[in-house]
């Protein structure tokens, strides 16, 4: 029996710096791509200032279960979810806003060196005069860090999601994110399945 795990993310941080949204552009994008997704939601009461992050499961093929304990992408936008990088899979990828986000903990790096820092608020603001278009150069920076999903198809999901007054900045904000960073680690999305000796 052919079983893989679905490729993992988790997008994190408090409510009101657009986590959700962040999910759904890029889960409609990769459906759009032609993945298999599924997208889940945790967040408090609060509407403004608590924890709140967005997981999506990304296969080739149909997703059996809902739901992962370990990410092979964390996006980290708020110093108050850091303790997220724990759950990061061996070798996977750390996104961090390190505009307020100094410190990772130490043990961190024996999970994974793959951890890319880019001062997404402090970006924003000096180019929308509002911090509130950090999520998607975080985004903009996923997708050129991991060639996940094209350009195109985040762009094509933004004007489908997101309110047309925001529209702009948030396409500006994604583009320019993609030209922060030249690491490209390419992930794999579909696995193949482990071998078991003497269980052939």
């Amino acid at each position: 029996m052919n079983i893989s795990r679905p490729f993992s993310i988790r997008i994190a941080g408090i409510g009101g710096q657009g986590n959700i949204i962040t999910g759904l552009v890029l889960a409609k994008a990769l459906v759009d791509s032609g993945k298999y997704v599924i997208q889940t939601q945790n967040y408090t009461a609060q509407v403004r200032g608590g924890p709140s992050y967005c997981d999506l499961l990304v296969s080739e093929s149909p997703i059996d279960f809902p739901k992962a304990t370990i990410f092979d992408i964390l996006m980290i936008l708020h110093p108050s979810m850091i303790q997220q990088c724990k759950y990061v899979k061996n070798n996977g990828i750390i996104i961090i806003d390190d505009t307020y986000i100094k410190d990772l903990p130490y043990n961190i790096f024996r999970m994974t060196k793959r951890v890319i820092h880019i001062p997404a608020s402090k970006i924003s603001y000096e180019k929308f005069n509002s911090e509130i278009y950090a999520n998607m150069i975080m985004l903009g920076v996923m997708i050129k860090a991991t060639s996940l999903v094209s350009l195109e198809n985040v762009i094509k999901s933004l004007e489908e999601n997101v309110n047309p007054r925001h529209l702009k900045n948030n396409i500006e904000a994604v583009k320019y994110g993609t030209t922060l960073t030249k690491k490209v680690y390419k992930p794999r999305i579909e696995r193949k399945p482990k071998r078991t000796i003497g269980f052939e």
